[in-house]
């Protein structure tokens, strides 16, 4: 049976009370010392897929929301470093230090147009144009493409356009220097990144291990569907 606009409309209402009455539940017996690793797993999931739902709301929504998957990534990471007495020592002033490094790691390699953030403990943004988005793309991808990733990035319209698809090529060379790791596309037509303080300082590296893109020719300006990133 196939509900109706209205009954959609009410049944959605519902689920989002109970939604709401479960998270102020678990924030009453929550504290400091209650949490377990499984717990703050599934609370991160929980504000993953909720924020998944109110992205669907419309586009500047999910912008908006954007930022969900690498906050939960980072409480995650923070978690399991405060389990292991691993987590940080600096009090937060090592991600201030994250985001200089990373500013000065995208202008050796000649991407100068480009905005850093520290927002809070948990996420570090990074605003390229799309050019700049693909170019670190391709720094951060570890190998070439095979002929069946190529082939499956067309299929899929990889990116659907330009700066859609410098993003998507972004996204996924983010993905192996740490979890929660997104890009996307702004209505400006910048790319926009995310990532946490870790996955940041592990980009840091991986640019530091690179060849400086100045001494490469041949930066293609015209993204597409073709994307090849950087021709030498």
């Amino acid at each position: 049976m196939k509900l109706t606009p209205d009954q959609q409309a009410s049944a959605v209402e519902s689920l989002a009370e109970r939604a709401v009455v479960a998270a102020c539940a678990l924030a009453d017996a929550a504290g400091p010392g209650s949490w377990s690793a499984g717990a703050v797993e599934d609370a991160a999931a929980a504000l993953e897929v909720l924020a998944g739902a109110l992205a669907q709301l419309d586009p500047e929504c999910a912008e908006i929301l954007s930022v969900v998957p690498v906050a939960a990534a980072a409480i995650l990471e923070r978690a399991e470093q405060a389990r292991t007495g691993d987590g940080p020592q600096d009090d937060g002033r090592g991600a201030v230090g994250t985001s200089t490094a990373l500013r000065q790691a995208l202008t050796t390699h000649g991407i100068t147009r480009h905005r850093v953030h520290q927002l809070g403990a948990a996420l570090v943004t990074v605003t390229l144009d799309p050019a700049d988005a693909q170019a670190l793309a391709v720094l951060l991808a570890q190998r070439s493409e095979t002929p069946v990733q190529q082939a499956r990035h067309a299929d899929e319209g990889w990116g659907e356009g330009p700066a859609g698809t410098a993003a998507a090529a972004l996204a996924e060379a983010l993905a192996v220097h740490g979890a929660g790791a997104y890009a996307r596309v702004l209505a400006s037509g910048q790319v926009s990144a995310g990532l946490t303080p870790r996955a940041a300082q592990n980009v840091v590296a991986a640019l530091g291990n690179r060849p400086s893109i100045s001494a490469r020719t041949g930066r293609r300006r015209g993204l597409g569907p073709g994307y090849k990133g950087l021709t030498g």
